[in-house]
């Protein structure tokens, strides 16, 4: 459960109780590059050169007959993993109400709270396009601490008038097996990101595969991409009830270029001292070369805010203005933090 909700999000009826269906999934909300990086997540993951040899071709999220004899000799198998999405509301075309991703996260199929392993042949018995039909959901989930209350689908779950919030459902919109192991020669076959360097390619292509690909040991989600704070959520909401849709997580560069971000990617050391980083921004309306920070109390001590005033130089000298909100005042007075966000937007 999301707690600590501003009173201002609150104060909406409309907020806290859930939309019925139809609602429409706005694909534009997640990055190109995030949507390219998840394109391959069907049927058997990771796709290693030898299923492509198995499979004497083509690869479909059904196993072929040959990649079904490959993984029964080597004994393989697979955890069933859902790919779930988390929206907000924003707004209503022809009546239909349209929701939008700010976080993706990955769960896997579990029984009495043990993450469950299938052997190939089940897998390859399995219907995973039937199961998605049902619209499989998470009901109470959120997305920053992981926890969720049940799972069900949502026709059932959304009938009639219910009190909660949207952005506690987790969607789900695809789910892929995942193989617990890999031979020691195996070759996983990629698509090629795009990245602006050789460097910045392979540690973003590392962080990835290590999220997507490092199998489950208990029953979590883990969360691969989207805002990394609950604050940084309540900024989005009220963002949409005006109308506004940044982007979340992005790289800049110091050519002013941008890259959507992998959750916890700037964590890791070695990428965040990639040549030509900057920094990583909450929020980014790219339109207007704006980035949002939604800083935590650390951010008030003396050595961080000398490191966030460099920073915001930094991004001036590239033609990117910035706006900085501190948790306070986002848990306390948000209307004023959008405020102050909407008046640098009217700063052309």
């Amino acid at each position: 459960m999301i707690e600590n909700r501003p009173a201002s999000l609150l104060a909406d009826a409309a907020y806290c109780i859930l939309p019925k269906l139809p609602f429409t999934l706005d694909w534009s909300a997640i990055p190109e590059l995030i949507r390219v990086a998840t394109l391959d997540l069907g049927g058997i993951q990771p796709i290693t050169k030898a299923m492509a040899e198995a499979a004497g071709g083509a690869l479909h999220d059904k196993p072929s007959d040959g990649e079904v004899e490959l993984f029964r000799k080597r004994g393989t198998n697979f955890q069933m993993i859902s790919i779930v999405l988390s929206c907000v509301a924003a707004g209503e075309v022809d009546g239909v109400l349209q929701v939008r991703p700010f976080a993706m996260s990955l769960i896997p199929a579990s029984k009495r709270e043990q993450v469950t392993t299938q052997t190939i042949d089940l897998v390859a018995k399995l219907d995973v396009s039937a199961w998605l039909a049902t619209e499989p959901m998470y009901a109470g989930y959120d997305p920053f601490s992981g926890g969720w209350s049940l799972y069900g689908n949502l026709p059932g779950y959304l009938d009639g008038e219910r009190k909660g919030y949207l952005d506690e459902i987790g969607i789900v919109i695809d789910q892929f097996f995942l193989a617990t192991e890999l031979a020691e020669n195996d070759e996983i076959m990629t698509m090629d990101l795009k990245m602006p360097s050789e460097q910045m390619k392979a540690r973003y292509e590392k962080h990835r595969r290590k999220l997507f690909f490092t199998p489950f040991k208990q029953v979590e989600a883990r969360r691969v991409w989207g805002a990394e704070t609950a604050i940084e959520l309540f900024v989005i909401q009220a963002l949409a009830r005006e109308k506004l849709f940044p982007a979340c997580q992005m790289l800049i560069m110091d050519d002013g270029a941008t890259f959507p971000s992998l959750y916890h990617l700037w964590n890791d050391v070695e990428f965040r001292h990639s040549d030509g980083l900057v920094t990583e921004a909450d929020l980014f309306f790219a339109d207007e070369r704006i980035a949002v920070f939604c800083d935590g109390g650390h951010h008030a001590r003396a050595k961080q805010k000398a490191k966030d005033a460099v920073i915001t130089e930094k991004l001036a000298a590239l033609g990117i203005r910035t706006v900085r909100i501190p948790g306070d005042e986002i848990r306390e007075d948000l209307p004023n933090a959008i405020c102050r966000v909407k008046e640098v937007i009217a700063q052309k």
